[in-house]
């Protein structure tokens, strides 16, 4: 796992469990600058991903 995202301002409020994209810090917080959930329509949260998400190499 990349120490990426260690040490990074967070988006207050933001969750997420994703260890592997870039913007997790490793403490389940969200180091993008902003974040784009989708898709347009859904029912439950189960029909939403966020397409922010950038895989660590």
């Amino acid at each position: 796992m990349s120490d990426y995202g260690k040490n990074k301002k967070t988006i207050s409020h933001v969750k997420c469990d994703v260890e592997n994209c870039i913007h997790n810090n490793h403490d389940c917080c969200c180091t993008a600058k902003e974040i784009k959930v989708g898709p347009q329509a859904a029912s439950c949260c189960s029909d939403t991903i966020c397409q922010s998400f950038v895989k660590q190499r």
